[in-house]
């Protein structure tokens, strides 16, 4: 392997500061093999590094270079666009990225689209979520691409995009599909930026102990990997996360390592300050806290754009108000809160304009405007409430009632808001400044027992139907408060089977018993909590009238979770990636309209339990697409089986799918399950389904009919719940005509048909599909880096491809295995029948201005020379009409644009 080879391997896995450090340590030998390249991946590693300013140098003075390579001068550009932008010069980037997206265009590099389209996304994304239209065009960039690491990236974009916008459980769902697809193509930058992301959602859905383990986790990648920005944002997630337990020295030391290594990245400089001023509210140190705030103005106050995220923005104005509250000036904090309110109302940010009302109700009922209190109280609670929202709701209105000589009332909201804060761990959410002005000394919660269940207790188990481990507390309170069970116990069950979590009535082993022995008590399902299942086990007390009252309280609590699963379900119907969506694996390029029509139909399809027909040439990717539409429907989680008809002999088809009785037959040694029971809950896949014999046909019709299948020596039938998925290159009207298949059998699978185009009906997708491959068989062959050229990639384009993707796939192994590694392939190392495909040049016409072409210099030389002079001559001629320009010199359009790429024409 090259030196090249050894850098891109380590950027690969996302290392780059062994890259960097390699790079380095060769530079004299790289810089003499290709200075463009070598300088162009030294600012993508100072980039990836942090070193902003050496990254933004480099890159912007090379671009002032006229001589640079497309490629080399795309990426480029992309670097200086995002060093600029993490510098606060927003229109700056803007320009750069703009520069990088004209320039990747016409390479027609997939990948380089793809990326300087993510580019623009986390720029304008940051810009008030102006790029949510865009995230239709850049999934089908991405997915043309073929790089897995670029699908990664545009799922950690989606996730970030969807906990702004209040959906934590679609967050994580990407966040999830992201790190199953680092286990195939490993990458330690990009690991840390899912566990950074899964940190955020812990936070945002009140599991502040996992939001502490994921920050962790991220800073660790981050440290592994080099890369600066996420170990610096990783510890200012962790700083927040630890504030909130109380653990405030931890978080001042997690924010001053921030502050000495980010002061090149204005927003994360910012995101530190902000930080570090909530700590010193926190522990009432308001002078320093105010001092901290005027760094914050400092440091932005001569860059407009610095804070050009909204998040950013809005972020820093909370902490001001807080600050005003916390100093007792309600009036003006009041004041700010107006404006804050009416700019997320503009900005459509109901996340924030939720906190910025909480902000404000605090300070009416600090300034006794009751009326105007219950105005805004009716208005949040409309709204759904986050864990945060609903604790601070409940304290201020707990506060509110006993001012308002309602004690026993306010009391009870106080005690339900200490419980949800004590099983989400947030200590953030205590409140002392308001208890200070209205109790005057008196205990903030009395130590009296809590009033039977009410209304009120009614809607809190409601709200918290999305939060399992507060709701179990709330319920077990439920229960204890109605007095209606002699002893209760809180049970999560692991993987080592169930703990204890809580008990009444009982003592650890005998709540551990009550847990083991189901039937003997009543047992309340409470969802499930970092991938345990939660219950309250109950004995409860014979009277009707508290059985009547645990009844009630199990049905709030069913209702609350079934409540939370149709938000659920609302949202991922709302969700900018639908999670049927068929374009989410990197083994699945479909880049062409054609393809785009069948994947419209296979996605509402999916989730459906109708059998599917997938009919197609040899090739052409029939089984890939089943496997797609099974990790798009409610099956998968459970397995998908594919079973080639041709691979067993005709004799044994039945036997095989449907299973067998010891003793069956002769040679029936012992039973056999069969294909079908074996994929029971999930998916089969019937390959070559034209080859099932006909005296099978009519099992196989039952089976779909009814989905019983008779295994032979069975005396019973058997129900099997199996989502069937047949595929074929056959025409079967032909076969049904001929008396081959069964009519009835035929209409049975054909209820829904999705027709393959073969490859050479969709060539757009041949050049990511050679990236994929050259990069996957490259890794698998320890070949390195591997490039094509753009005559080879021509010959690729013009062939038909009888064999469709198949053979596409094998042609590119076989190259890659004759390959030296780091090295470019040429048409040389084709196949023969490929290489004689291609169409011949038409002779030039006599009367055609001739060429003089030198002898003594090297071939190719004069074939470039001869080829540069014919094609500006086709473009003079068509007055630079490409189409017309290549059909003159007879070679394909893309041909045409990649010899013009290649020589730098732009006519």
């Amino acid at each position: 392997m090259s030196h090249f080879g050894k850098v891109e391997a380590n950027v690969q896995a996302g290392l780059f500061s062994a890259a960097l450090d390699h790079l380095d340590a060769e530079a004299k030998d790289l810089v003499r093999v290709d200075e463009h390249q070598y300088n162009t991946i030294r600012a993508e590693l100072l980039y990836q590094t942090g070193d902003l300013n050496g990254a933004y140098q480099l890159a912007s003075t090379l671009l002032r270079r006229s001589a640079l390579p497309a490629e080399w001068a795309a990426r480029l550009a992309y670097v200086a666009a995002m060093t600029a932008f993490e510098s606060a010069r927003f229109t700056e980037s803007l320009d750069y990225l703009g520069q990088s997206l004209r320039i990747a265009d016409k390479t027609d590099n997939a990948r380089l689209v793809a990326t300087a389209q993510l580019g623009a996304l986390r720029l304008m994304a940051d810009a008030d979520n102006a790029a949510v239209p865009l995230l239709g065009d850049v999934r089908k960039s991405v997915a043309r691409s073929g790089d897995p690491h670029l699908l990664i990236a545009l799922r950690l974009h989606f996730a970030r995009v969807e906990a702004s916008r209040r959906s934590p459980g679609e967050s994580r769902r990407h966040l999830v599909a992201a790190a199953e697809l680092l286990q195939r193509f490993p990458n330690a930058w990009l690991e840390g930026r899912v566990h950074l992301g899964l940190s955020i959602v812990g936070t945002l859905s009140g599991d502040l102990e996992a939001a502490i383990v994921e920050a962790q986790s991220a800073i660790s990648c981050a440290s592994r990997s080099g890369h600066s920005r996420t170990e610096l944002a990783g510890l200012v997630n962790l700083s927040h996360a630890l504030q909130c337990v109380g653990r405030r020295d931890e978080a001042k030391r997690s924010i001053d390592i921030v502050l000495r290594g980010s002061r090149q990245d204005v927003e994360i400089t910012a995101a530190a300050l902000d930080s570090l001023a909530n700590v010193l509210i926190g522990e009432g140190c308001l002078d320093a806290a105010r001092a901290t705030i005027r760094e914050i103005d400092n440091l932005v106050g001569t860059m407009p754009s610095a804070l050009h995220s909204h998040w950013a923005r809005v972020t820093v104005w909370q902490t001001r108000v807080r600050l005003l509250q916390a100093a007792g000036e309600w009036q003006l904090g009041d004041r700010e809160l107006t404006a804050a309110i009416a700019g997320a109302v503009a900005q459509h940010d109901t996340c924030w304009e939720e906190r910025f009302s909480i902000h404000r109700l605090k300070g009416q009922i600090a300034l006794r405007r009751v009326s105007e209190a219950g105005d805004l109280l009716a208005k949040l609670e409309l709204q759904p409430a986050t864990l945060d929202t609903l604790v601070q709701r409940n304290r201020l209105v707990g506060f509110a009632a006993i001012v308002d000589g309602h004690d026993e009332k306010g009391q009870e909201l106080l005690r339900r808001a200490d419980r949800v804060s004590l099983g989400a761990g947030n200590t953030n959410l205590q409140e002392t400044q308001l208890e200070e002005v209205f109790l005057c000394g008196r205990d903030k919660v009395s130590p009296l027992a809590s009033p039977p269940p009410d209304l009120d207790t009614a809607v809190a188990l409601i709200e918290l139907g999305g939060h399992p481990h507060i709701l179990a507390r709330e319920a077990l309170a439920a229960i204890d408060a109605a007095g209606c069970a002699r002893a209760v116990a809180l049970v999560a069950t692991g993987a080592q089977g169930p703990r204890v979590l809580e008990c009444r009535g009982w003592d650890e082993r005998q709540a551990l018993a009550a847990a083991r022995k189901p039937g003997t008590s009543d047992v309340l399902a409470l969802g499930e909590h970092r991938d345990e299942p939660w219950q309250l086990i109950v004995e409860a007390r014979p009277e009707l009238e508290h059985r009547c009252t645990l009844i009630a309280i199990r049905k709030l609590v069913g209702t609350a979770l079934t409540l939370d699963r149709h938000r659920r379900d609302e949202q991922q119907r709302a969700a900018l990636w639908p999670a049927e969506a068929l374009d989410g694996d990197p083994e699945s390029i479909w880049a062409s309209e054609q393809m785009s029509e069948v994947l419209s139909v296979a996605r509402r399809i999916a989730p459906t339990p109708l059998s599917i027909l997938v009919t197609g040439e040899t090739g052409t990717g029939k089984e890939m697409l089943a496997r797609a539409i099974h990790r798009a429907s409610d099956r998968a989680d459970r397995a998908m089986l594919p079973f080639n008809c041709t691979a067993v002999p005709r004799d044994m088809i039945e036997s095989q799918l449907f299973g067998y009785r010891k003793g069956a037959f002769t040679g029936a040694d012992t039973s056999f399950a069969g294909i079908i029971r074996a994929a029971a809950g999930g998916t089969l896949f019937l390959d070559e389904i034209a080859e099932v014999p006909l005296d099978v046909q009519p099992k196989l019709l039952r089976f779909l009919e009814t989905h019983e299948i008779h295994p032979l020596g069975e005396p019973q039938p058997v129900k099997v719940d199996v989502r069937v998925i047949a595929a074929t290159n056959a025409r079967l009207e032909q076969l049904v005509a001929e008396g081959r298949f069964r009519e009835d059998l035929f209409y049975r699978l054909n209820v829904v048909r999705l027709k393959l185009p073969p490859l050479r009906e969709r060539r757009e997708e041949i050049p990511p599909l050679v990236d994929h491959y050259l990069r996957k068989y490259g890794d698998e062959q320890k070949r390195g880096r591997l490039t094509l050229s753009d005559e080879t990639l021509e010959y690729l384009l013009l062939y038909a491809w009888p064999g469709n993707l198949r053979q596409l796939a094998n042609e590119v192994r076989r190259m890659v295995a004759m390959a030296e590694a780091d090295s470019t392939l040429t048409p040389a190392q084709l196949s023969p029948e490929i290489q004689a495909s291609r169409r011949t040049i038409p002779a030039v016409p006599a009367e055609e201005p001739a060429v003089r072409v030198r002898i003594d210099q090297p071939l190719p030389v004069a074939v470039e020379i001869l080829e540069q002079t014919m094609v500006k001559i086709a473009l003079d001629r068509t007055h630079g009409r490409v189409e017309e320009a290549a059909r003159m010199l007879g070679i394909s359009r893309k041909g045409l644009f990649l010899k013009r790429r290649r020589w730098g024409l732009h006519h």
